[in-house]
């Protein structure tokens, strides 16, 4: 899960809160805000980064602030909500590697770049300009935007389950 999605979610849970409430002046209980985020003690942020991250999510529209900046109080939009349900229902790494390999002629460019974008935002990797890495199972409507292009034949789809194992 990204951060903003953590930040989003915890204040979900929490209803409201405060910069201080994820940076608290003792170690304890910053060791407990850091445990409620999913955050172990290898990931680094500061106290700027972090509201920065809030800054920009204000800006998005899925959050707001309530008071003057020093007390400030944040909360999630009903945009947030619906930003956050998004994320939690996108599907997740399930430790399968997938290979999408296309060949998608020049004239056919337009949807070249929708494929290319539908796999970003699934979180697949570039390997070459038509070659693809994710461990990400494909939705159904993935499946179901590749017959509404036309392009079977044209895309292919590969599970790798073992280590130098192909499956189709």
């Amino acid at each position: 899960m990204t951060l903003v999605a953590r930040i989003l979610q915890t204040l979900s849970e929490i209803g409201e809160g405060t910069l201080n409430s994820f940076f608290p002046a003792t170690y304890p209980e910053a060791k407990l805000w850091r445990g409620l985020l999913g955050l172990d003690a290898r990931y680094k942020f500061s106290r700027t980064s972090f509201s920065t991250s809030l800054s920009r999510l204000k800006l998005m529209g899925l959050v707001e602030r309530r008071g003057t900046k020093k007390t400030s109080i944040w909360y999630l939009t009903s945009r947030g909500e619906k930003y956050l349900k998004k994320e939690m229902d996108k599907p997740r790494p399930d430790g399968v590697r997938r290979l999408v390999i296309f060949d998608i002629p020049e004239k056919e460019r337009e949807k070249r770049r929708v494929i290319r974008g539908e796999l970003t935002g699934l979180g697949y990797s570039q390997l070459q300009k038509s070659v693809w890495m994710g461990e990400v199972p494909l939705p159904k409507d993935f499946i179901i935007l590749l017959d509404t292009l036309n392009l079977h034949g044209k895309v292919h789809i590969f599970s790798i389950r073992e280590r130098g194992t192909l499956q189709t």
